[in-house]
């Protein structure tokens, strides 16, 4: 990484839009010196402070790209909210689905790093829909949770055994889910599922 960046390079880098970058200054999220013309630098030691801080990977390689989340879920309202506040961090790249069918279409064209999926959805098998996620073609490098609104250790355990890699109970808490799927992505791959109480919220969506 070169000592001084331009708003341009660091936006390739993190794999957002120079409108992020510029949004991040405006918000004082990220330090940033100014030239005799005006225009931003960023210093390498800073961009990799705030790289940590929001939760951005940090491989060996020149490139540093944002967590690529989907969330499946047929309840607008809470897709919309659950993606709305995993949104405002940097760190990850959120797409949504309402439906398996949409679902299927958007792995392949985003294929995301983790899933978030609502396990029960009116006419679709949350069991199935982890079964055939992890079987289809880079399906054992996602990770999937699993949120529900009917939490039971026994229907979890199913979901782990289908594929799951963990699950939470709705309403969701997003400091748990964010910890979440930074740790699942951060985790070595392939990757044995591994049990979790469902977990209660204390900062909801």
């Amino acid at each position: 990484m070169k000592d001084l960046l331009t708003p341009r390079e660091l936006a390739e880098l993190c794999g957002v839009s120079p409108d992020t970058v510029r949004s991040w200054c405006f918000r004082k999220q990220i330090k940033f010196a100014s030239t005799p013309g005006g225009h931003k630098r960023f210093r390498r030691l800073d961009v990799l402070e705030f790289l940590k801080e929001r939760g951005f990977p940090l491989p060996s390689t020149d490139k540093i790209s944002p967590i690529k989340v989907l969330v499946i879920d047929d309840e607008e309202s809470f897709r919309k909210s659950l993606v709305g506040a995993l949104q405002k961090e940097p760190a990850f790249n959120v797409k949504e689905a309402g439906d398996g069918y949409e679902a299927g279409r958007m792995f392949g064209e985003f294929e995301p790093d983790v899933l978030v999926l609502d396990l029960v959805m009116p006419g679709i098998d949350g069991f199935r829909v982890c079964r055939d996620f992890k079987s289809r073609e880079g399906g054992d490098q996602a990770r999937i949770i699993v949120v529900t609104g009917y939490p039971d250790e026994v229907m979890f355990q199913r979901a782990r055994e289908a594929g799951a890699d963990e699950c939470l109970a709705k309403p969701v808490d997003m400091n748990t889910l964010m910890d979440m799927i930074r740790s699942l992505y951060q985790s070595p791959r392939p990757r044995r599922t591994r049990g979790r109480k469902p977990k209660g919220a204390s900062r909801e969506t």
